[in-house]
């Protein structure tokens, strides 16, 4: 399965900087020191079956987490494994949650709500949404990023049944921001998993 041309970056990913944890546009969890058996399993999902040939994976110093920065649309990526993994939920022993970023900034309140208001495009006027925050080695407090995010945000505010969550993943001195439908722009397989039995 091909879901696009492996050599374009998708316009709307604008990616970190090099340095500190590199270049990224997908977030992959894994069990706690199973970084290794996940990088195999990325590069054989993402680079063999998908076919992006210049996917690149890197280890953070955060035990349970890579990143990777792929050719393809990201979201694109999560939906090609999803058909897969609903036919194959067992193949993925070690990678087990993979999470598109569309946004990714220095984890600085003004960067962060610079990024949001970019991301504002995404959400039409009539619809709501919610902020979720995931912090990891930061000082950066849960609600003051929620209150900063929502408040470039002109819309309706939904805490239980929003239209799109603003999901934002502070890791250390960088930040992702993506606007998202958590149940079908994140791949979970242990959710999955779940469901199915």
């Amino acid at each position: 399965m091909t879901l696009g041309d492996s050599g374009q970056v998708v316009s709307f990913i604008r990616i970190c900087e090099r340095g500190g944890l590199s270049v990224f546009n997908m977030l992959v969890g894994c069990p706690r020191e199973r970084e290794q058996a996940a990088r195999s399993e990325i590069q054989y999902f993402i680079g063999d079956l998908l076919g992006d040939s210049n996917l690149e994976i890197f280890s953070t110093h955060i035990s349970g987490l890579l990143t990777c920065m792929t050719s393809l649309d990201p979201f694109k990526v999560v939906y090609g494994l999803r058909e897969f993994a609903l036919e194959n939920p067992y193949q993925f022993r070690f990678a087990i949650r993979f999470t598109p970023i569309e946004r990714c900034v220095k984890s600085n309140i003004d960067m962060i709500k610079d990024a949001a208001r970019d991301l504002l495009v995404k959400i039409p006027e009539n619809e709501s949404f919610r902020v979720t925050v995931r912090r990891r080695h930061t000082n950066l407090e849960n609600m003051e990023v929620v209150i900063a995010v929502a408040s470039q945000i002109p819309r309706r505010v939904d805490l239980d049944s929003p239209d799109s969550t603003i999901w934002v993943e502070i890791l250390d001195e960088w930040t992702g921001l993506s606007v998202l439908h958590e149940d079908s722009d994140i791949l979970s397989i242990m959710t999955m998993r779940d469901d199915q039995y």
